[in-house]
């Protein structure tokens, strides 16, 4: 009886926040230095646990001076990767940044922490061009797709290194997203989001030194509540073109059940062109695609041999894209 009813509270608030909502990355603020024997030890056994969910995350590395102030990494840019470190009073190395807000040793990082919090979905997006060779535009879109928060934010634009070949004395030997420079400000530029349904545009720069790999450069751009530190959503130029959990993109469409058991029922007003129909699981990957022939009004999609847990289905018709989020019970 409480399982259930748990599970019935689980599906209306994530129904509460699917509408209006958009895909939220998980960002992934790795401090650790390159002469540290911990790191060197718990860095590898991390990594490998968060390469399974490679494009639902942003991950980037930041070098204190804590426990050795001779890493090259922190001397390359002492007063940001300081100031990035005070930020969080951050304990030691190798620690990891949630979003902003938990935070846990590298090496007790387990898919289970990335997948809880992988679940959740953000009201904004942020969309990422870059243009430029040594000088770097970088243009950002922030659209608020869902409630807008009413809180204070700040933006962050950072220019990371995606892989650098260095034997450090800790033994790693590849370093990966190594914060380099901001070219936002290093304590964060204040923003003020546009109300739900509307974007603003912003335009950064950075210039790519010489000792860096112009190849591997890219930025990093997140929004982060001013009080409890929670990164609302982050963007790179990697993501593909965000799609909201909106259901005014095709209109009259429901999902029902919801929870679901066995079939998940899918109802148009009028008959509709649908191109596809695909489920996926919260970390992106395909679990079952349906081509309709004909015409669509209803259709119901078997799902009882599915694990519990939280699922979107993505609809395909006239050049219109829907994601919504379901829970399979």
């Amino acid at each position: 009886m409480i399982k259930n009813l748990l599970l019935l509270i689980l599906a209306i608030f994530g129904l509460q926040l699917a509408i209006g909502q958009s895909k939220k990355y998980l960002t992934l603020e790795h401090f650790t230095n390159t002469r540290c024997g911990v790191c060197g030890g718990s860095n590898p056994g991390f990594y490998n646990t968060i390469k399974p969910f490679e494009g639902n995350f942003h991950h980037m590395t930041i070098h204190p001076s804590n426990p050795y102030s001779s890493c090259v990494l922190y001397q390359a840019n002492i007063a940001e990767n300081t100031e990035r470190s005070k930020y969080y009073n951050t304990p030691g190395t190798a620690t990891v940044f949630f979003n902003g807000t938990t935070s846990r040793g590298a090496g007790s990082v387990t898919a289970s922490h990335i997948s809880a919090e992988l679940a959740k979905t953000s009201p904004i997006e942020i969309r990422v061009k870059e243009t430029g060779t040594t000088t770097r535009n970088v243009t950002i879109e922030v659209k608020v797709t869902g409630l807008r928060p009413s809180s204070n934010y700040k933006i962050y634009v950072a220019a990371a290194e995606k892989e650098l070949n260095y034997a450090s004395p800790n033994g790693e030997k590849v370093h990966y997203n190594v914060f380099r420079k901001f070219a936002s400000s290093a304590s964060g530029d204040v923003i003020t989001l546009p109300v739900q349904g509307s974007s603003i545009n912003l335009n950064y720069s950075y210039t790519v030194a010489g000792t860096w790999n112009e190849s591997q450069m890219y930025a990093l751009v997140w929004i982060q509540d001013v009080t409890t530190k929670e990164i609302l959503n982050s963007g790179t130029k990697f993501d593909p073109t965000p799609t909201a959990l909106d259901e005014t993109l095709l209109p009259n469409f429901k999902i029902y059940p919801n929870p679901v058991v066995d079939n998940l029922n899918l109802k148009f007003d009028n008959s509709i062109s649908v191109s596809s129909i695909s489920l996926t699981n919260i970390f992106g990957r395909e679990i079952k695609t349906i081509n309709p022939k004909t015409p669509v009004s209803q259709l119901a999609i078997p799902v009882s041999d599915f694990v519990k847990g939280v699922y979107f289905i993505k609809i395909n018709s006239n050049g219109k894209t829907i994601t919504k989020k379901w829970m399979k019970q």
